[in-house]
């Protein structure tokens, strides 16, 4: 399958790098699954979506979370949500 970076696994704080290049792995699976069976008739969906990526991270953030999540998740933070739904999978 194609790989292409969806979480950046250079960063100098980042504890493990296995842990995040294995959630890459994951999301990726996971989405080419998707698109497979919700768009069966567009079989090259799934690339164009991996070509847009580099595009959509020149967006600031906080633009993609006012568009997608504002109304759902209200003024919280996208980051801070993940890192509360990551810390409570640890407990």
């Amino acid at each position: 399958m194609f790989s292409f970076v969806v979480f950046e696994t250079e960063g100098r704080s980042l504890q493990d790098q296995s842990t995040v290049s294995n959630l890459q792995d994951q999301a990726q699976l996971a989405l080419s699954k998707y698109i497979a069976s919700a768009y069966p008739n567009q079989p090259s969906r799934f690339g164009k979506l991996l070509l847009m990526l580099p595009t959509l991270k020149s967006i600031d953030s906080a633009t993609i979370e006012a568009l997608f999540f504002r109304r759902s998740i209200g003024s919280i933070p996208m980051s801070r949500l993940l890192n509360d739904m990551y810390k409570s999978q640890e407990m």
